[in-house]
């Protein structure tokens, strides 16, 4: 098995970004995760981690999602592409799906890692109906990606921007397991990173990662990393290392 690192974090579009752009910079660097999953890109964010990380291959398809809202990052050395994709979860953001590579191991392994951004509490219409997208969005994303991992190994992870249902839907439609929980951890608080965020009335723990198949967690954490005048994002990143 093929020990890895991957890394989660919202990148929370370009608000706050002539603040946040060195450490940033600095996060990607210092930590040299083997994956980096990313929601909420931009464009002007992507040429910044184009250039800070050389040595990655930066994952993209047609799809318009690719550079506005998710992406994937992979270390060139230690992973080939085998193929990859947008799965449409009839979302009101219509640009966010659910982002995924089918990746190699230098000893040829076969995994899928996924990335998503489910649609936020405060969404206009959920306020005014009182009706969630984030249970729809689910079950569709367990169904599909159930059926394209097949018999393979996987990594999921994101914006759940739900402390309890998405996570339980894809455990019981897919067999999906969260990695704080298999280490006996309880899921740290991502979100509000109070340096920024106005949004101190929710403290949830809504940044995910979970797995499936024969893999191994080695240890979960969420750093909280800064520095002086600035963090990461609103929200807080999640990092796991694996045994694939």
């Amino acid at each position: 098995m093929q020990r890895i690192s991957l890394v989660s974090l919202n990148l929370w579009n370009t608000e706050c970004w002539d603040q946040r752009k060195a450490c940033v910079i600095s996060f990607v660097q210092e930590y040299a995760s083997d994956i980096y999953c990313f929601q909420e890109v931009r464009e002007e964010t992507l040429f910044v981690l184009d250039e800070a990380l050389p040595d990655y291959l930066r994952i993209e398809g047609t799809d318009p999602g690719w550079k506005c809202e998710n992406s994937i990052y992979v270390k060139k050395d230690l992973f080939s592409v085998l193929d990859l994709g947008r799965i449409d979860l009839a979302m009101p953001e219509i640009h966010r799906g659910v982002f995924y590579a089918v990746l190699k191991t230098k000893d040829d392994t076969e995994f899928v890692v996924a990335t998503m951004h489910l649609t936020h509490q405060l969404n206009a219409d959920e306020m005014r109906t009182g009706m969630p997208y984030r249970h729809q969005e689910a079950h569709m994303a367990a169904r599909a990606l159930d059926r394209l991992i097949g018999s393979k190994k996987a990594v999921i992870c994101g914006d759940f921007n739900d402390p309890v249902h998405p996570s339980r839907i894809f455990h019981e439609l897919a067999r999906f397991e969260d990695v704080f929980s298999l280490l006996g951890l309880p899921a740290p608080v991502t979100f509000p990173c109070p340096f920024f965020s106005e949004e101190l009335y929710l403290v949830e723990a809504i940044d995910k990662m979970m797995i499936r198949g024969n893999i191994r967690v080695v240890i979960a954490t969420s750093p909280h990393y800064h520095k002086k005048g600035s963090v990461l994002s609103d929200h807080y990143p999640i990092m796991a290392v694996l045994e694939v």
